[in-house]
């Protein structure tokens, strides 16, 4: 298959890709063009892969909403060039948040760019006479990361992790679906340096995944590997995967589904299942000595005077409030969790009939994750009426694409743009 386009190029193709696509896909008989020189071949040797029972949602929890941290030109992820606090025992601030729809992507390979920041000021701390010390600021996902990779290269250094609430099943990334792809930060990286930066996060972030795979941990931190599965379209966070060296190229096949049998492509990624890598970092950390207390900072003042020499502000959204960040914007999504029902439920659908719409199906080890949106700041705050249309819009979109309906996925699709 062709190498995968830029983001930029792809984007500004979108519109006459797509509709190429589902002009082919309503006559049978017709391939797209990408795939007119050669006949595709079935994914998997033919197998057909069982489609999630829609009908089943989980029994507790079963819809959820959630704020993604986005923030206008990317991750703030960086060392502050001067010491805040009392000038005689002055502390030093790392900030890493604003990973929008891409913290568990993102997590590991931003957490060590934090411990490179972090042994950057350690000798300046115990050059004034000062013991180094961390406080971690925040329980999601990037919080939590960044302890453990301290914890990781400084068994004894102290670390303590502040929340406001340390329940990690109320956090963001809790309910995140948990695919390895940069999704929604990819407009924000478009120039050389931004995706430098970029790119060295994801490689360092795929890295860790791997080396906790092949340590035999997997299922203790709710990883494992999974194919992802889209129509031909383009697929802005997968294209920017590739063009990194994280992801490989996609294979082009017919999807292995009993009524969508579309062209489409294979993308071979990673499941980063947060409702079982959250609750085993805390363990982790609470066995080797990291300390979790409960408080909320109102001010960078209340920071400035809590006890540890270095402090990694790991807040996400509430670093809009907390350092008058105005470039964060909450994003909230919705998620509709259905049961499992069969063992061969292990894959991804994403991209749905439109590469500009978030659209998604995530069989996870225990449960199925469909979603999903990404509302702006003006629908941050739940609204039951449009939240239970959201949900309801999740899953008829995505019961029309698996019965092969194109047409009508992408006319829910237009609707809800």
């Amino acid at each position: 298959m062709a190498e995968i386009t830029r983001v930029v190029q792809s984007r500004r193709r979108f519109l006459s890709r797509s509709g190429a696509l589902l002009a082919g896909l309503a006559m049978p008989g017709i391939v797209t063009r990408s795939f007119a020189q050669d006949p595709l071949k079935p994914f998997r040797n033919g197998e057909i892969l069982p489609d999630p029972d829609f009908a089943r949602l989980r029994a507790s929890l079963p819809r959820i909403t959630g704020i993604r941290p986005y923030r206008a030109g990317g991750v703030r992820l960086e060392l502050v060039a001067e010491p805040f606090g009392n000038p005689s025992e002055p502390k030093y601030l790392i900030h890493n948040y604003g990973h929008g729809g891409a913290g568990i992507t993102l997590s590991w390979g931003c957490a060590s760019v934090v411990v490179d920041h972090v042994a950057s000021v350690t000798p300046l701390i115990r050059a004034a006479r000062r013991r180094p010390s961390v406080a971690v600021l925040g329980t999601g996902v990037i919080g939590l990361t960044v302890a453990t990779e301290l914890r990781r290269r400084w068994p004894h250094l102290p670390i303590t992790i502040y929340a406001k609430d340390l329940d990690v099943r109320r956090t963001t990334s809790h309910v995140a679906a948990g695919q390895f792809e940069p999704s929604g930060i990819h407009d924000d990286y478009e120039t050389g340096p931004q995706q430098a930066d970029l790119f060295e996060w994801l490689k360092r972030s795929r890295a860790k995944i791997e080396s906790i795979a092949h340590s035999g941990q997997r299922q203790r931190f709710g990883v494992a590997e999974r194919m992802n599965y889209t129509l031909d379209l383009s697929s802005p966070g997968f294209d920017l995967a590739v063009e990194a060296g994280v992801v490989g190229a996609p294979k082009a096949g017919l999807l292995p589904f009993a009524a969508l049998k579309a062209p489409g492509r294979e993308y071979k990624t990673w499941l980063i299942n947060p409702t079982i890598l959250l609750p085993r970092l805390v363990a982790d950390l609470k066995a080797k000595d990291a300390v979790f207390r409960k408080r909320n900072f109102g001010a960078p003042a209340d920071v400035a005077a809590l006890k540890e020499t270095i402090v990694i502000n790991c807040t996400g959204y509430g670093a809009r409030a907390l350092f008058g960040d105005e470039r964060l914007e909450a994003r909230r999504g919705h998620l509709v969790i259905l049961d499992k029902t069969k063992a061969k439920q292990l894959y991804f659908v994403s991209g749905g009939c439109n590469s500009q719409i978030i659209s998604y199906i995530f069989c996870r080890q225990h449960d199925i994750v469909v979603g999903g949106t990404s509302r702006h700041k003006e629908e941050a705050e739940p609204q039951p009426g449009a939240d239970r249309a959201a949900f309801d819009l999740i899953v008829a979109k995505a019961k029309a694409l698996f019965a092969g309906d194109i047409a009508k996925c992408e006319a829910l699709e237009r609707a809800a743009i």
